[in-house]
This record gives C-alpha cells, sequence and structure tokens, in this order.
C-alpha cells in the first residue's frame, strides 16, 4: 500500500529532545517493513517535512504514511501538517499520503502512565497529577482526562488533571489545592521528550513543599513504540507491519 513512510517530530530547542525523539524512531524503524523511512520536524530542527518528502521522492516514492509522532490531535495534527503535505502534493501531484493517528487514548499510553507511577509511588493517602502541555482545542482536554480515568481505575488513586499552557486548571491552581486533601501528590508530566516544558514542571515540584514528588515522563519507553506501530497497522487497514516472518515483512508495505 505504501512504499515510505515519514515519522514527524515536533522539534525541540534543546538537542537532547531532538536526539531522544531520533533514537525512539530509529529504534521503530528496525521493526517496520518498509526500506524508505525518514524523519522529519515541525519546526525548530531539521530536516523539514518538505525536505524530507523531497529526498523520498527522488528516491522514487510516491505512496507516503505520514506518522505523526503527537500526543493528541490538535492544530499540529489538523492544519499544520495536512498544509504542508498539500504544498509538496501541488509540486508533485502523483504522490499520495495517508496520516495516522495521535497516540491520543491508546490502552498502551495508559499503561505506560501506569508503569511510570507504579515506578515512584510508595506512601499511602495518595493522589495523582497528570500534567499535560494544553491546547486551545478541546479534544487533546479531555482524552488526557479520560486517559486520567483509566489510570485511576486500573491503580484504585484519585488522579487528577492539569496543564501547563491551555486547560483548567493549571499546573500552579492544581498544586494549591492538592495539598489540602492529600499527604502525598505525585506528579506525572504527560510529556514526550526533555524540554523546556518538563522543566518548568520539575522546578514547580522542586520549589515546592514535601506533598509532591515527580514521576518520569513518558521517555519514549517501548509500549509507546507498541502504540505507534499499532496506529500504522490502523492506517493500513490493520495489515501487520512488524514482526519476525521475513516474506511478511517484504511484502507489508507492497
Amino acid at each position: 500500500m505504501f512504499d515510505a513512510v515519514i515519522y514527524i517530530g515536533h522539534g525541540s530547542r534543546r538537542e537532547e529532545g531532538n536526539a531522544q525523539f531520533k533514537r525512539f524512531i530509529e529504534s521503530v524503524m528496525e521493526e517496520v517493513a518498509c526500506p524508505k523511512q525518514e524523519i522529519a520536524f515541525l519546526e525548530l530542527t531539521n530536516p523539514t517535512i518538505a525536505e524530507a518528502l523531497e529526498n523520498l521522492i527522488a528516491q522514487g516514492a510516491k505512496r507516503f504514511l505520514i506518522v505523526p509522532v503527537l500526543l493528541f490531535s490538535a492544530l499540529h495534527h489538523k492544519l499544520d501538517i495536512p498544509e504542508e503535505l498539500r504544498a509538496v502534493q501541488k509540486k508533485y501531484p502523483f504522490i499520495s499520503f495517508k496520516m495516522t493517528e495521535p497516540f491520543g487514548t491508546h490502552p498502551y499510553m495508559v499503561d505506560l502512565v501506569v508503569k511510570r507511577i507504579q515506578a515512584e509511588k510508595h506512601e499511602k493517602n495518595t493522589a495523582i497529577l497528570l500534567v499535560g502541555r494544553g491546547s486551545s482545542h478541546l479534544s487533546p482536554i479531555q482524552e488526557l482526562q479520560q486517559i486520567g480515568k483509566q489510570v485511576e481505575r486500573k491503580l484504585d488513586i484519585p488522579v487528577y488533571s492539569a496543564f501547563l499552557k491551555l486547560g483548567k486548571p493549571s499546573l500552579e491552581e492544581a498544586m494549591a489545592f492538592l495539598p489540602y486533601r492529600y499527604k502525598k501528590v505525585y506528579v506525572m508530566p504527560y510529556l514526550l521528550f526533555t524540554g523546556l516544558l518538563l522543566e518548568k514542571i520539575k522546578e514547580s515540584v522542586f520549589s515546592s513543599k514535601d506533598t509532591f514528588a515527580i514521576c518520569p515522563n513518558l521517555e519514549f519507553d517501548a509500549l509507546m513504540k507498541k502504540a505507534l506501530i499499532k496506529r500504522m497497522e490502523e492506517a493500513c487497514d490493520e495489515e501487520a507491519i512488524s514482526g519476525n516472518d521475513k516474506a511478511k515483512r517484504e511484502n507489508s508495505f507492497a
């Protein structure tokens, strides 16, 4: 169905974050049965989406699976990436695209949050605070809250959500009222990689009283890899794109 794959990251001002993303995608590439695979970024670093596309087009690729490595569907997924794809398609009208869904509320992402919390949580009378970036779109706000509810059911611990930029409550608001209810609150940054937002959460937690402890962020775990590959298979109409059977791997993107 597809003869090339492009994985799109947001891009970070911190090279450490970009390096984490590249290492994660390279590990995904090893399991995906497609000879032509490229990494691209929305902003702040190279290659751009257009550069990655043109490189693969020069190699003969025509049918592209576009994989936005994004937590939720918001402006980048709904507007920015499609606009860039259309601009390249206008120049090369013979090419075609199909785009995968973001991670969203995939069960593997819920399992990853549970894994991070269980590695840190040791005390009773506790709560969890999931902290996301926030969005001007309602769906990312609601999806993080849905993840929180599923984590709450799995762990039988109260889970709250807060947001760094757009969304209520803010991180500061949540950190103001939760100490009145719980002896300990474990803060889980729902962020993909190291960056300025993660540093902001860490600073808030470390400058607070002993009530708060921080869990690791998502950090491109193996569960996230499974979720991303599943999203790719969904775009391929559930056709397996990884595995150990050589014949299946060679024919998956035919």
